[in-house]
């Protein structure tokens, strides 16, 4: 594996674990405003 791949690689997971953060801050988010 390149440094190059390593980088983007390492790009890549940064993206769709912010995504999944985003996606479960929302939920929660969702789970409060529903149990008010």
């Amino acid at each position: 594996m390149t440094p190059e791949q390593k980088k983007s690689n390492r790009r890549l997971g940064l993206i769709l674990a912010s995504i999944a953060l985003m996606f479960f801050i929302g939920f929660i988010v969702r789970m409060v405003w529903v149990g008010h």
